[in-house]
C-alpha cells in the first residue's frame, strides 16, 4: 500500500502538533517554515546575556496538554517539568493596593471580600458556574468541528441550555457587573478577554468560563521556559520522522481542479503531497497562497471579520532585582472601558494602557545575568496600526514610565541595561499576520466563535486543511492543540469515507 504524504505550511505550535499525529499514523510529513526556527509565535531572542521570550508565556488548561501527549503515549507534566505557581499572579491597580490571585477560590474569595463586602460568597457561585461552562465546552464544543442537531440534544447540553443561551447573548462585562460592583472585581474577571482577542464589552459572557482557570485550575509553567514546548514538540517529531524545512517560505499552493497537489517555495522548487495543511496565517493562506478562483475566503470575507488586537512586546534587561514583581503581573488602569474602546473602536494607541508584565527570572535565573532581571511587557494596541520608529519609541518610553510608577520603582529607566521591542511590523514580517494582529486570528466575538469561526478546511479544495489560532476552536496554545486533534480526526474520517 502506498504511504500517504502530507505537507504542512508553517511550523507553529498547532502545525507541529498535527505533524506528530499524522506521522504517528504512518504519513510522510514535511513541514515548510519561512523562519529560521519552528514554534511560530512561541519564540525567543538573546541579547546582551538576556534571553527574552517573544510570545505566549501562560501555561493554562494543563489537561489539554496532557490529553494531547497521551495520544502519543507520553506525559506532558513529566516531559515538560510543569510546576504550579503560588500565587498564580499579582495584580496592580492604578490607584489601589495590589492583590495576589492564588488560583484557589477558597483563598481568593477573601481578596474579593476585602474589596467588596459579600463578593467572596458571590465569587464562589460565579466560579462554580464558570467551571460548569468550562467542563461543558471541553466535553461538547471544543473537540469537534461538527455541530449536528443530535449532538446539541445531549442531556448535558439540554440541562444547561437556558443558562448557556443567556451567557451567549450577554456581553461579559454586563454579566460580571450584574454580580459585582467594584471595578477592580470587574477587571479581575474580565481581563481574559484580551487574550481571546476581544473586549469584555463585546465578547459573550460564555467566556466567563476562563475564570475557572484562574480560581480553580490554576496557573502553571514549564520549569525550563516556554521554548521547552517547541523543543519537545520537535523532539517528538523526530521519533516519528517528521521532516522540518526551515528558511523555506511557501509562495503558492499548487492546484489542479479541486485538488491541492503540492506547494511551490519562493526558491522555485515544487513539492507534492496527498494532503496539504496550512498552519500559516489563514488570511495570508487564502489571499496570497491561493489563486482567486481557489479562495474559499477571499478579501471581501475578511473585510467583514474582526482580527484580534495588535501588541507592542517590550523586553527589558534590568540591572538589579525587582522584588515587587511576581512571574506574572497585570496592571489595570482606572479608565477600563476607555482603554478597550481605544483599541477596538477608535483604532487609537491608548495614552495610558493596561499592561501584562512577565518576569520569568522569578522562575528561571538563567534568563538574565547574575543579579539582573528580565521583563516582558505586553501592551495591546489596535490591529492594523503601523507605527513609525519615533511614535513607537514614544509609546515604549511612556509604558516604561507607567510601569515604574505602578511598581514604585522610580529608577527603573536608569536600570535598563538593554531592551528589545517587537511591534506591528515584526508581527507582519515574521508571521504574515493579518492586520498585524498579535494573537494569530480572529477576535472571539460571538459571530467568530465555535461554529461561526472560519472552518478548518477549504470549501473549494477537497484536500486542503487549516490548523492554528485562525481556525476552530481559536486563539491560545491549548486551542491550537485541540485544533490539531480536531483536524487530524477530520482527515482520518474523510479518508475513511473516500
Amino acid at each position: 500500500m502506498k504511504r500517504l504524504s502530507a505537507i504542512i505550511i508553517g511550523a507553529g505550535y498547532g502545525g507541529m502538533a498535527l505533524a506528530n499525529l499524522l506521522a504517528r499514523d504512518g504519513y510522510r510529513v514535511d513541514v515548510y517554515e519561512k523562519n529560521s526556527h519552528p514554534g511560530g509565535r512561541i519564540a525567543a531572542t538573546k541579547k546582551d546575556g538576556y534571553t527574552f521570550d517573544l510570545g505566549p508565556s501562560w501555561y493554562l488548561m494543563p489537561e489539554v496538554f496532557e490529553r494531547y501527549y497521551n495520544l502519543l503515549g507520553k506525559s506532558a507534566a513529566r516531559r515538560l517539568n510543569i510546576v504550579r505557581f503560588s500565587p498564580g499572579y499579582k495584580v496592580f491597580f492604578e490607584n489601589h493596593a495590589p492583590v495576589y490571585i492564588q488560583g484557589d477560590v477558597d483563598k481568593d474569595k477573601h481578596v474579593f471580600e476585602s474589596i467588596e463586602p459579600g463578593a467572596g460568597k458571590r465569587l464562589e457561585h460565579y466560579v462554580n458556574t464558570s467551571t460548569a461552562a468550562y467542563d461543558l465546552a471541553l466535553r461538547h464544543f471544543l473537540y469537534t468541528d461538527r455541530f449536528r442537531v443530535r449532538d446539541m440534544l445531549h442531556a448535558d447540553i439540554m440541562r444547561q441550555a437556558w443558562r448557556m443561551l443567556g451567557m451567549t447573548l450577554v456581553p461579559l462585562h454586563r454579566y460580571v457587573s450584574r454580580r459585582f460592583h467594584d471595578q477592580r472585581l470587574h477587571q479581575l474577571l474580565e481581563y481574559h478577554s484580551v487574550f481571546l482577542g476581544a473586549s469584555p464589552f463585546q465578547a459573550p459572557a460564555v467566556y466567563s468560563l476562563m475564570s475557572h482557570l484562574d480560581y480553580r485550575s490554576g496557573v502553571y509553567y514549564p520549569r525550563r521556559g516556554m521554548m521547552t514546548l517547541v523543543d519537545d514538540m520537535q523532539r517528538l517529531g523526530g521519533e516519528y520522522n517528521v521532516s522540518y524545512h526551515l528558511d523555506s517560505p511557501v509562495a503558492n499552493i499548487l492546484v489542479r481542479g479541486s485538488h491541492a497537489y503540492g506547494v511551490k517555495l519562493e526558491d522555485g522548487s515544487e513539492h507534492r503531497a496527498d494532503i496539504i495543511i496550512s498552519n500559516a496565517d489563514l488570511h495570508h493562506t487564502e489571499t496570497k497562497l491561493l489563486e482567486s478562483e481557489h479562495q474559499s475566503f477571499p478579501e471581501r470575507y475578511w473585510q467583514k471579520r474582526q482580527p484580534g488586537p495588535g501588541a507592542l512586546l517590550i523586553s527589558l534587561g534590568v540591572s538589579g532585582e525587582l522584588p515587587q514583581l511576581e512571574h506574572h503581573n497585570l496592571y489595570f488602569v482606572d479608565k477600563w472601558r476607555e482603554n478597550f474602546d481605544d483599541i477596538y473602536r477608535n483604532a487609537k494607541i491608548p495614552e495610558h494602557a493596561s499592561l501584562y508584565v512577565c518576569n520569568p527570572t522569578k522562575t528561571d535565573r538563567s534568563l538574565a545575568p547574575k543579579g539582573c532581571e528580565n521583563l516582558f511587557i505586553l501592551m495591546p494596541i489596535p490591529a492594523g496600526v503601523s507605527l513609525t520608529a519615533q511614535v513607537q519609541k514614544t509609546v515604549v518610553d511612556r509604558v516604561i514610565a507607567q510601569l515604574a510608577k505602578a511598581i514604585d520603582q522610580p529608577d527603573l529607566l536608569e536600570r535598563i541595561a538593554t531592551q528589545h521591542v517587537f511591534g506591528p511590523h515584526e508581527f507582519g514580517d515574521n508571521y504574515n499576520a493579518w492586520q498585524y494582529n498579535a494573537f494569530g486570528g480572529e477576535s472571539h466575538l460571538l459571530r467568530q466563535s465555535i461554529l461561526f469561526r472560519t472552518p478548518n478546511k477549504s470549501r473549494r479544495l477537497n484536500n486542503l486543511y487549516y490548523v492554528g489560532a485562525g481556525t476552530v476552536p481559536g486563539i491560545g496554545l491549548p486551542m491550537c492543540l485541540i485544533g490539531a486533534e480536531v483536524v487530524h480526526g477530520r482527515i482520518l474520517r474523510e479518508r475513511a469515507e473516500s
